[in-house]
């Protein structure tokens, strides 16, 4: 049984339950017991289930943390459980600048989304999310994790072994067999540094750039590991956010491409207020929104096909 320290307003259904990465394999969100179980990887990849609880808070001196399960873990590795965790969760940012620009959110408790353990599951994840359905992006990852990562989520290493055509078959992949298993190479080769794009002294102009780089990575999808990286300040814009800004701000739908830049540009215009929380400003609204259909995130039914 493991503990892990987290800041007074952090709240774990609401930090779990934030971002549909949630939903996939790996991860299972028990709604009953509210409760987050997921795999991760220990020492030489050694898969460790782990079971992340709230800690109930015992007296005003003594601040309630995060519960951890799991089996019997060297000490090493219990440190890695703790590291992969705090960047799931992301427990080590501070929302107090993004709450003073937007008050909404601050009352909410929102501000923490949901992401992976590490940058490269992120990527193949954000892979899996485009131009296919919600319910075929589930399936897909439970795939590469019951039959590439045994378990957890494949390593680089797992996917680089692939042949594409096979993975393709096996996982329902797509288009997209070929750009995993060639990143997989590419990281395992060195072609590509994923620890880079941690760098916090880039800018987010770069970290975009630099993320279009990589084979298969387009500017939604870059958009979207901006803010997986913890940059705000970038929209990561696709057919569902047109589909939402025309719903919730009364918007004709574009009837030529010239119509889409303005619709396009309008949204940039929109959400440049929160600047340099646009992203965060933006999730907060459309997520809202799935919560007014379907209810609050942390009971939804882990069978729902669509969120």
């Amino acid at each position: 049984m493991l503990t892990l320290a987290v800041p007074p307003d952090f709240d774990l259904p609401r930090a779990v339950c934030s971002y549909g990465f949630f939903m996939l394999a790996p991860n299972r969100w028990d709604s009953a017991n509210q409760e987050l179980h997921t795999v991760v990887h220990g020492e030489t990849d050694r898969l460790i289930p782990v079971k992340v609880s709230s800690r109930l808070r015992r007296s005003n001196h003594h601040r309630g943390g995060l519960q951890i399960t799991t089996p019997r873990v060297t000490r090493a590795e219990a440190a890695r459980i703790k590291y992969q965790l705090t960047r799931i969760l992301r427990i080590d940012e501070n929302l107090a600048p993004f709450h003073r620009v937007h008050r909404k959110a601050a009352r909410a408790g929102f501000g923490r989304l949901y992401r992976s353990a590490t940058l490269f599951e992120d990527i193949v994840k954000t892979m899996t999310c485009c131009n296919v359905t919600w319910s075929q992006t589930r399936r897909m990852n439970e795939l590469l994790v019951e039959k590439v990562g045994k378990g957890g989520f494949p390593t680089p290493a797992q996917l680089a072994a692939c042949r594409p055509s096979r993975l393709q078959q096996q996982c329902k992949l797509g288009y997209r067999a070929e750009r995993i298993v060639r990143l997989g190479r590419d990281v395992c080769e060195g072609k590509v540094d994923l620890t880079r794009f941690e760098d916090e002294t880039l800018s987010t102009e770069s970290l975009f750039e630099g993320l279009r780089e990589i084979h298969g990575i387009g500017p939604y999808a870059a958009g979207n590991l901006c803010q997986l990286l913890g940059r705000y300040d970038r929209l990561a814009i696709d057919s569902e956010t047109y589909r939402h800004f025309r719903e919730k701000h009364d918007v004709p739908t574009p009837k030529d491409a010239a119509g889409m830049r303005k619709l396009h540009d309008r949204i940039e215009k929109h959400y440049a207020k929160f600047a340099p929380y646009q992203f965060l400003a933006y999730w907060f609204e459309l997520w809202g929104a799935y919560e007014d259909r379907f209810g609050t995130a942390s009971v939804w039914d882990e069978n729902m096909s669509e969120a």
